[in-house]
């Protein structure tokens, strides 16, 4: 059965996985090391988005589907895992108020050259983030070197500071970003 080959495969190279079970909602995925296997059960070290650990969980073998290995998500996964000790969110700062009013944070962080976190009206009921290096800043823009969430260059947005609702800086996305775009070279060799 290929389902056990991949599963045997991953524990005995204690390899990261990724997958669903039909109780979990659409998108929502379990992401771990498994620690013991049976025809019947799995038992996985579950990690967190910031490769933290939270908790083991059993699983039946027969309810896993979209079972992942060796992607890009999982990667850099895996490298957050192993140097999760360095990320912290202790620092983590949250303004809120309009572009105008949070601008000095924003200059700030651009002389820092430092990862922030834009919360940006989208028109709909929620904000949209815009995280990245601040490029340059005017009267009523601000421009955004973006960075994804495998820590790579993903283009600019000019955000007008009437859009922007707050702004944060080193939260653990953050921070996980720069780890991954500080170490992208070495991530992505695997």
């Amino acid at each position: 059965m290929l389902k056990m080959k991949i599963l045997n495969d991953a524990y005995a190279n204690n390899q990261l996985i990724a997958f669903r079970t039909p109780k979990e909602e659409w998108g929502e995925t379990i992401v771990g090391h498994i620690k013991k296997l049976t025809p019947e059960n799995i038992t996985v070290k579950e990690i967190s988005e910031y490769g933290e650990s939270i908790g083991t969980t059993t699983f039946k073998v027969d309810d896993l589907i979209n079972i992942v290995v060796e992607d890009k998500t999982l990667r850099c996964l895996e490298y957050t895992e192993k140097m999760s000790k360095r990320l912290s969110a202790a620092k983590c700062t949250t303004i809120w108020g309009n572009g105008f009013e949070t601008k000095e944070q924003i200059l700030d962080r651009m002389k820092e050259r430092k990862i922030i976190t834009l919360f940006v009206e989208d028109g709909e009921d929620d904000d949209t983030n815009v995280i990245g290096f601040v490029e340059d800043v005017d009267d009523k823009s601000v421009l955004v070197e973006m960075i994804d969430e495998y820590g790579e260059k993903n283009g600019k947005i000019l955000v007008p500071l009437e859009t922007i609702t707050g702004v944060r800086w080193e939260s653990l996305e953050d921070n996980s970003r720069w780890l991954l775009y500080q170490n992208s070279q070495t991530v992505m060799k695997k």
